[in-house]
């Protein structure tokens, strides 16, 4: 079964999960209340889950937590992409007033924080992989994930898919990510997206975007939304930047794949952007993309933290990583890179730290 040793969730891990060893299932009660300005006395977020049916993967399934765009909620989503994505566990919760909180929209709820616990809470059943929790968001709840890849540091939080909004000027200005350090407010400038934060590597990334889009504009600029937008391939370049690429920006057509969709391939295949034209939505072929990037029904191998293979992940480890430091690595995502941009540093290391322990059991 999975390991449960995450170091970064211990504390949350000890005052949240049962005293028996539970598994994920479709009748599963995640119950996340928080409270704020517009509720004092608190809101539960709802959570649709959806889990395949049958024995789990030796390591348990991974898990896809899709984010609703303004207007819609997680019980609509959840279906969808459980037949998108069969041998993932999907869990869709829905956002206060049907959006999440980026600017100007009617919720100012803690997301973020919501986010947070759920990854943790769902790292916690014993039929889950904890290496494999991933987000998909569309519009609204697009902008919502990439302020999850910005902000929250959990390293089984190994990818994220980001389908019509792309990088925003308050999440990345100044050649700087910026994350709001209290409530947004679209009166503030950059709506108070005004602390700079440093997001953690080793992450996965797909932008889907469209040059067609009335809502968001696929060449940067301002939006009906009350955000100004960076150009969609140039937000993909960067961050593909922070995930190792030592590159320039790719330019060209990209690369085809049907239907007037075109992809950018940045570290073979771990940061991707897919240019399309199906206006503030996604077609076939770009939908078809979302289980083949995550790899959806591949099993990875196990345990690739365990350096010297001994079951564990320990001093022993972190001294062989260690002792490779600022190694390139070809071809990149094996042996000491563990994190797949092609040179063992901090992300590797963000590895090893995070899944200090047993390795199964």
């Amino acid at each position: 079964m999975p390991r449960k040793t995450l170091i970064p969730i211990l504390t949350v891990f000890l005052l949240t999960a049962p005293s028996i060893a539970e598994e994920l299932g479709d009748g599963t009660d995640i119950q996340i209340t928080r409270s704020w300005s517009q509720q004092p006395d608190g809101w539960t977020y709802p959570m649709a889950i959806r889990v395949p049916v049958g024995e789990p993967p030796e390591r348990g399934y991974p898990v896809c937590i899709v984010l609703h765009g303004n207007g819609g909620n997680g019980q609509g989503m959840v279906g969808s992409f459980a037949d998108l994505l069969p041998c993932h566990a999907v869990v869709a919760p829905s956002g206060y007033e049907s959006s999440w909180n980026i600017c100007g929209e009617r919720s100012d709820a803690p997301d973020l924080d919501m986010i947070r616990e759920l990854v943790e809470r769902l790292q916690s059943f014993e039929n889950v992989d904890e290496t494999r929790i991933r987000i998909v968001g569309i519009s609204n709840g697009s902008a919502l994930a990439n302020n999850v890849l910005i902000t929250n540091t959990n390293p089984g939080l190994d990818a994220v898919c980001a389908v019509v909004s792309q990088l925003s000027e308050a999440q990345h200005r100044g050649n700087a990510f910026h994350a709001a350090s209290g409530e947004t407010d679209p009166g503030e400038d950059d709506c108070g997206y005004d602390q700079v934060v440093s997001p953690i590597t080793g992450r996965r990334y797909l932008s889907i975007c469209n040059e067609n889009d009335g809502l968001i504009p696929y060449e940067g600029g301002e939006s009906p939304v009350g955000l100004t937008f960076l150009d969609a391939r140039e937000a993909t370049f960067i961050i593909a930047r922070l995930m190792g690429h030592e590159g320039d920006r790719l330019e060209g057509p990209g690369e085809s794949l049907g239907g007037n969709v075109h992809a950018y391939d940045y570290l073979d295949g771990r940061v991707v952007h897919l240019r399309g034209f199906a206006g503030h939505g996604m077609n076939k072929v770009q939908r078809a993309f979302i289980p083949t990037f995550l790899g959806d029904c591949t099993e990875p191998p196990d345990c690739p933290e365990d350096l010297d293979e001994d079951g564990s992940i320990d001093g022993t480890d972190l001294s062989l990583l260690l002792g490779h430091w600022g190694d390139p690595i070809e071809p990149p995502g094996t042996g000491f890179d563990l994190d797949g941009d092609g040179i063992v540093a901090g992300g590797d290391l963000t590895r090893i730290l995070g899944f200090w322990g047993a390795c199964s059991g």
